[in-house]
């Protein structure tokens, strides 16, 4: 990893940093780079992680507020054991399981959406794809990572898609690696192989894929960090555990717009 490398990743929500690229993290900062985390929510628009946290079985909107608020504290918990310094992380505030909503009929200033959970707005894509493509301005990034579109997770799908819209505007452009968390068929339990293998099926076949395989001080701390998001290991911590590996793995974009 070049000594010069200045890498931002994007995090539909608060745990998907560590999860995907907790380890290409440390090595940045490990070699003498800068490490931008931008997270386009709050992870605050989660049902289960509410409940978990305030024992309502009907979370109301102040409890859905109160799971973001917990979550960017975990965020920067976490993010810290990485190394990772908090005045490197943006937080763009959009709506948690919106996303999808702000590509469609939310996506004009003319017709903005409200989060149903926390009650927060408005938001539109317009204003997402603008603040995405200023947080990766002033990043000024020489690596790109992102959620890959073809992501099973309605937010993750559209974060992806926003997140490699705002690269392209990028000059010079920097190299784009996208990541998949939720996949019907992948991640395999550890207990199966104690590396991640690529995605399988027709959708990835003609991928490049880019591996970083991971020290045991790496893994070892990306566990650590992982640690810290105490809600989502509430209602996650199989998925969690899964990505503890000893590598991770990132499709490469052949363009900044492929």
């Amino acid at each position: 990893m070049p000594p010069a490398t200045r890498l931002v990743v994007v995090a539909p929500h608060p745990d998907d940093e560590t999860i995907a690229a907790g380890g290409l993290i440390q090595r940045v900062v490990e070699t003498g780079g800068q490490v931008q985390v931008v997270f386009v929510t709050n992870g605050d628009g989660y049902p289960e992680a509410a409940s978990a946290l305030t024992g309502d079985s009907t979370p109301s909107h102040s409890d859905f507020r109160a799971l973001g608020a917990r979550r960017l504290q975990e965020a920067a918990r976490a993010t810290r054991t990485l190394g990772v310094p908090e005045g490197h992380l943006t937080f763009l505030g959009f709506p948690d399981g919106e996303l999808a909503a702000l590509r469609g009929r939310c996506w004009s200033r003319w017709t903005p959406c409200a989060s149903p959970y926390t009650g927060v707005g408005p938001f539109s894509g317009e204003r997402l794809v603008a603040a995405l493509e200023r947080a990766l301005a002033d990043a000024r990034p020489t690596i790109v990572v992102a959620p890959d579109p073809r992501d099973v997770h309605p937010d993750h799908s559209a974060a992806g898609h926003f997140a490699l819209a705002a690269s392209r505007t990028l000059r010079p452009a920097p190299m784009v690696l996208t990541y998949v968390v939720h996949d019907p068929a992948w991640p395999p339990a550890v207990r199966e192989r104690p590396d991640l293998p690529p995605v399988p099926g027709p959708r990835y076949a003609q991928d490049t894929w880019w591996t970083l395989a991971l020290t045991p001080h790496e893994i070892a701390t990306k566990h650590a960090a992982l640690s810290s998001y105490r809600t989502q290991l509430a209602v996650l911590e199989d998925l969690l555990d899964r990505f503890v590996r000893s590598n991770e793995i990132f499709s490469r974009v052949a363009t900044p717009g492929g």
